[in-house]
């Protein structure tokens, strides 16, 4: 059976990727993308205004201060949102990704149907890992996807319908880092009737903390408080 014409299929996709400095992780990352052979935009939601894209074919919008991971994901989606875009991407630039990524997402919403696809890495949740720990570039991927309860926002597939249903990721609750909107925005999804995937048809490698360590303050530990404070505040003590 053949994508085309298939009522589930994501069309138009855009990658949204905050970025602030490291450069070189965002060129890397647009290494592994480049090679794709299904077609998507990216958009590069630069916190610095400092990135020469070079040859790079990308759209780079620029927020005029340093929004983080979660607003800077938000102002990119809405940013791209006029475009008619069927699927957003939203993606870390410190990670490696495994070949025909963004097809291998795009292919397990097309079959599950799901609102939010993650791919499996090396990184932490259980329920993201598999197997493989090597690099992303020699993994093969396998058509097996499963249901999950959130997806790490390190990466994740979200069809537009579900962003219309429940709206963008939380600012409020996590207005620093941003640590729990990701898992947030599932449950709400979710709540709404939309499912949660994780898919074996594509792989990552998660650098981790790479911006985050060359942030003024930065601190794991506060980072943490706020993730825990805004999911007990939402959600309650056994979310």
């Amino acid at each position: 059976m053949t994508r085309e014409g298939l009522a589930n299929e994501p069309g138009k996709t855009a990658v949204i990727v905050p970025i602030f400095g490291r450069h070189d992780l965002t060129r890397t990352m647009l290494d592994d993308l480049e090679g794709e052979e299904r077609s998507f935009d990216i958009w590069l939601v630069d916190n610095q205004d400092s990135f020469e894209p070079g040859n790079a074919s990308v759209e780079i919008v620029v927020p005029g201060m340093n929004l983080g991971w979660c607003r800077g994901c938000n102002y990119g989606v809405s940013a791209a949102w006029e475009r008619g875009y069927d699927a957003f991407i939203l993606l870390n630039n410190d990670v490696r990704l495994s070949p025909s990524f963004v097809d291998g997402l795009l292919n397990a919403a097309c079959v599950t149907g799901g609102d939010i696809i993650g791919p499996l890495y090396d990184h932490n949740w259980p329920h993201q890992r598999g197997s493989y720990d090597g690099h992303a570039s020699a993994y093969v991927g396998r058509p097996y996807d499963s249901l999950a309860p959130f997806v790490d926002g390190t990466c994740m597939l979200v069809r537009r319908s579900a962003f219309e249903r429940v709206g963008l990721l939380d600012e409020y609750h996590w207005p620093t880092y941003g640590w729990g909107c990701d898992k947030d925005f599932a449950l709400r999804v979710r709540g709404a009737g939309g499912s949660v995937w994780v898919t074996e048809r594509s792989y990552l490698n998660h650098l981790a903390r790479q911006t985050a360590r060359e942030l003024n303050g930065y601190s794991e530990l506060e980072a943490e408080r706020e993730n825990d404070q805004g999911m007990v505040e939402k959600w309650g003590s056994d979310w």
